[in-house]
């Protein structure tokens, strides 16, 4: 499909009830082409059939894919699968459950258009859904400088995801440069997306909540919330394909001593006897090793490598 501007990227599993509103949520501004393409991730609740019928039925144009033998590789090869079948200049995510706000991708291209030293963009969103943790969802994606910045600047990019998946417009060229497909176990691969991503060049941050962000039980981010040592094995497989990624062996250090860091977070939460009574179980006795460890990473999370 030549001269397409955007291409939108759903990857979807298990999304049946939501995939619609969602692709009925991108709408196509005057003077800019669109395709929408959705990869469909092994679903079992039959949203590969609602797919269909969403083609037939509303969306003629729509592209649907799917792994071979409708396998499930996670978003991760989703996501990669949708981008290697698109044409557009900017690419947009959209996870199956989100949807666009009427004059986002209109207003992305505007900013990204005048912008040539900009490789992402990203917005603020509203939380449809459970909206009686919106300060929190709302907030985490708001703290961002509005000028455009370099991501690698800021002093807590490999402590936090500032950046919300379906807010993002990417230049279709750049990320073709880099490795950002993987195997996963945990969540965070937009993370580490946008990590590979900041080398290339600026990001750039629209404060306005052009994306809805749907909050529910079933919500990747959710199921991350539900415990520490989730969250601290999902950082740790983030950092450690990050690392082994990363273009110069400088900011390889960085993340590193980061690596180092969430370890030593790892380790302190085993040193914790689970059980309410603790005080009748046995008592838990660091080895020197452990004490070196811990003590070892405590010195390296204060090191500061140049940006």
């Amino acid at each position: 499909m030549p001269g397409v501007d955007v291409s939108v990227v759903i990857p979807c599993f298990n999304a049946k009830d939501f995939v619609g509103e969602a692709i009925r949520s991108v709408h196509c501004p005057p003077l800019l082409s669109i395709e929408v393409i959705v990869v469909d991730d092994g679903s079992t609740d039959g949203s590969w059939e609602e797919l269909g019928r969403l083609q037939e039925t509303e969306f003629p144009s729509l592209k649907i894919l799917s792994h071979p033998g409708h396998a499930n590789r996670g978003v991760s090869a989703a996501r990669y699968l949708g981008f290697s079948a698109s044409v557009g200049r900017y690419l947009a995510f959209l996870d199956a459950d989100d949807v666009f706000m009427p004059d986002k991708i209109a207003a992305q291209v505007k900013v990204m258009d005048a912008s040539p030293e900009v490789v992402l963009c990203h917005t603020g969103v509203q939380v449809v859904g459970d909206v009686q943790r919106s300060a929190f969802f709302e907030s985490s994606f708001s703290r961002n400088p509005t000028n455009p910045y370099r991501l690698r600047s800021l002093k807590d990019y490999l402590v936090r995801n500032s950046i919300c998946n379906s807010s993002v417009m990417v230049r279709s060229s750049s990320l073709r440069e880099i490795p950002f497909a993987y195997v996963q176990l945990a969540q965070y691969e937009d993370w580490l997306c946008w990590s590979l991503l900041a080398a290339k060049g600026f990001f750039l941050y629209l404060d306005r909540p052009l994306v809805g962000y749907r909050v529910h039980g079933n919500a990747a981010t959710a199921s991350i919330e539900k415990g520490k040592l989730n969250h601290l094995y999902a950082l740790l497989e983030y950092k450690i394909v990050l690392l082994v990624r990363s273009e110069s062996a400088l900011h390889a250090c960085r993340v590193l001593c980061s690596l180092l860091e969430t370890i030593r977070l790892l380790m302190v939460e085993y040193l914790w006897q689970p059980i309410e009574e603790a005080s009748k179980a046995p008592k838990i006795r660091r080895n020197l090793l452990v004490w070196i460890l811990i003590g070892g990473a405590k010195i390296v999370r204060k090191v500061r490598l140049p940006q």
